[in-house]
């Protein structure tokens, strides 16, 4: 299995590499997670290896009930954020840099105490390791994929089309309280586009901290003091214009901001 996930991850980069059209798995390889798991963490490590850096935090797809029965997925699936994908509030985006440019406005927090266990801890718990909170962009590329035929395990071992994040400026979790109820409101060139609330991402936001913090530890890598992780879109997925200026508000924390070159 060892070279079988090698030769998938190392084709998936050099699809990347090529900008060509993002492909699912061949079968039977589509609904094998343990599978695509294991080609996700290759591909991390093959671009680690080539320059983009450590894994700095997590992304969460597949949050609500209607999009896991949509990919074949009956929980949410995580993927790799690296370093050098990582951008702060005001970042210059080049759309040129991807195939189809993607943002979705989200929220993001800090740990600040790691989760070894297996099984999902309470979230008291999950509230009580986090450092910070702040709203944040997930940077996506679906390489012109075909959204009426998504399937999780294909996404997965792509890194669920993950490409990095622009975070707005962090707040202190513990002075912020719970997640939940939070209005998000997106405006692109100073118009709003959007408003949402954060469960529309699937629920307490906590949950999906739990839910990742014990998926993570499964598979050995438990999450670590210092690690972010994106919580779920609760806007729609934006595909951005040349020239367009984007923000991304949650209460009581200051803005995500993007332009688009």
């Amino acid at each position: 299995m060892a070279d079988t996930v090698d030769a998938t991850a190392a084709k998936i980069a050099a699809g990347h590499r090529a900008r060509a059209p993002y492909a699912p798995l061949p079968e039977p390889r589509s609904g094998d997670f343990g599978f695509a798991y294991a080609v996700q963490d290759r591909l991390a490590a093959h671009w680690s290896a080539a320059g983009e850096g450590r894994i700095v935090g997590w992304k969460i797809g597949f949050t609500t009930k209607p999009i896991q029965a949509l990919a074949g997925i009956a929980e949410p699936g995580a993927g790799a954020i690296l370093a050098r994908r990582w951008h702060t509030s005001g970042a210059v985006l080049r759309r040129a840099d991807y195939v189809h440019l993607g943002l979705e406005g989200e929220i993001a927090v800090r740990v600040g105490e790691a989760f070894p266990e297996t099984d999902p801890v309470d979230l008291d718990r999950a509230a009580g390791r986090l450092e910070s909170v702040a709203a944040a962009f997930e940077i996506s590329d679906d390489r012109n994929a075909d959204w009426s035929r998504m399937e999780a395990a294909s996404m997965i071992a792509d890194n669920i089309w993950n490409m990095g994040v622009v975070l707005g400026p962090p707040a202190p979790a513990r002075d912020y309280g719970r997640l939940i109820g939070r209005k998000g409101v997106l405006t692109i060139n100073g118009a709003v586009r959007q408003e949402a609330v954060s469960e529309d991402a699937g629920g307490d936001p906590l949950a999906i901290v739990a839910w990742l913090g014990a998926h993570l530890a499964r598979r050995g890598q438990p999450l670590q003091p210092g690690q972010w992780i994106m919580t779920g879109s609760f806007v729609d997925t934006t595909f951005p214009n040349v020239g367009d200026r984007y923000e991304f508000a949650v209460d009581r924390l200051e803005p995500a901001v993007a332009t688009v070159i």
